[in-house]
């Protein structure tokens, strides 16, 4: 398959176009050469181009439709891993059939967990088409940061540094983070210190919970915690160092917890979160993942080695992000955007159908317009080189889409609504 005109990952995407090439097994007496024409059995199934070739198949051969190629598209209202099938009718030499073609659209292991009912996602490293992509960027605060000395099963909390501002974790605002020693913060003031992990939400879980290596861990045997504000990058960082699992001193984990300020923009102005692992050695019985206040929503990446299908491994030198979409749906959003649309970008008609125009005021070399659907999965990206384009909708289903200058942590967007 050839998905090279969209998202390229060897996959039919919803939304995409891709050139396909069918390869025919003869198990009968020899035939061809032969024509083949497809044709669609599903609604969420385009073919664009249905015609074909293959050469004569000697008996127990195989015969491939070569650079005479199908295409098709997938719809964008199309639901991931959806098998569609097609008919692949075939004559030739006074040979006639009919073949079923299965395909597959999408693939939920390149999707990111959620979005839970507060609009958070789970991103990790396999999510490549989405603009949310997690990086690995980690800073040791060893001999950087200030040291936090907990006793085991014990939990500080900390005013967040002036001029960082807030968290703000499921739409309210905290001025604390709580950091426990069991591999835990949470937003806001709690002194619980629970050692027992749990898939989350669990209603009896640590409030506002953010899992990073939850287990029972002893600072006391060996390793450190710290905490420091990276002001150059806007975030707060919380670090356990070489901080072992309880009765196991010699098995420890290098793990960050980083909170981005406000600076860096979100749909709905909750803080970005992500958790940087410098190492996995051991995550067979711990939790990483978060919860709102009273444990009734929340999304887990792990728990005791378990993983939803959408969740990759951890692995060393890899990070999750955690972060909210505008959860909407075509009547409109739950939480407004807390950021100003930049004027440099415009979009007329909002709402559309068919078409729209997207009007760049301040064009550069550099820049890159960049759609993307309410869930923040990039549907287009290219290079700019003229003020005005023209942006086709049409095929697209109805709901919210994003129109933006760049994908980068902090870049806003303009909402845009298609219609029916």
């Amino acid at each position: 398959m050839d998905d090279s005109g969209g998202i390229v990952n060897a996959k039919l995407d919803p939304g995409e176009a891709a050139d396909i090439t069918i390869v025919l097994r003869n198990a009968g007496a020899p035939v061809g050469p032969l024509t083949g024409r497809l044709e669609s059995n599903s609604p969420y199934l385009t073919v664009l181009d249905p015609d074909g070739a293959f050469p004569a198949i000697g008996e127990g051969e195989t015969a491939s439709s070569g650079t005479n190629r199908f295409r098709v598209r997938a719809a964008a209202s199309a639901p991931v891993e959806l098998p569609v099938y097609c008919n692949l009718v075939l004559s030739g030499g006074g040979y006639h059939d009919t073949v079923l073609i299965p395909l597959l659209v999408g693939d939920s292991t390149n999707l990111p967990a959620g979005p839970d009912a507060g609009g958070y996602c789970i991103y990790d490293y396999t999510d490549s088409c989405y603009a949310r992509l997690p990086v690995y960027d980690w800073l040791e605060l060893r001999g950087l940061g200030a040291r936090l000395a907990l006793n085991g099963d014990e939990t500080r909390q900390l005013p967040l540094p002036e001029g960082f501002g807030t968290w703000r974790y499921y739409g309210v605002d905290y001025d604390t983070i709580s950091v426990c020693s069991n591999g835990w913060v949470a937003a806001g003031w709690t002194d619980r210190c629970d050692f027992v992990n749990v898939e989350l939400p669990y209603t009896n879980a640590p409030p506002n919970i953010v899992a990073v290596q939850w287990d029972d861990l002893d600072p006391t045997a060996f390793g450190s915690i710290w905490y420091y504000h990276d002001t150059a990058n806007h975030r707060f960082i919380v670090e356990y160092d070489s901080v072992p699992y309880f009765g196991h001193v010699r098995d420890w984990e290098k793990v960050q917890f980083q909170l981005y300020d406000q600076t860096v923009a979100t749909p709905t102005g909750d803080n970005s979160m992500m958790v940087q692992f410098r190492t996995a050695n051991n995550f067979t019985q711990a939790t990483v993942g978060f919860q709102n206040q009273d444990g009734s929503i929340g999304l887990t990446h792990t728990c005791n080695n378990w993983y939803p299908r959408v969740s990759a491994p951890l692995a060393a030198r890899r990070a999750l992000r955690f972060e909210t979409v505008e959860f909407t749906d075509i009547e409109g959003p739950r939480r407004q955007l807390q950021a100003s649309v930049p004027p440099a970008l415009k979009v007329e008609p909002n709402p559309c159908r068919d078409l729209t125009r997207v009007m760049v005021t301040q064009l550069t070399d550099q820049t890159r317009l960049v759609v993307y659907s309410s869930p923040g999965r990039l549907l287009l990206s290219r290079t700019v080189r003229q003020p005005v384009i023209e942006l086709q909708t049409r095929g697209l289903a109805p709901g919210v889409y994003f129109v933006s200058l760049g994908s980068a942590p902090g870049s806003l967007a303009v909402k845009l609504t298609v219609l029916p």
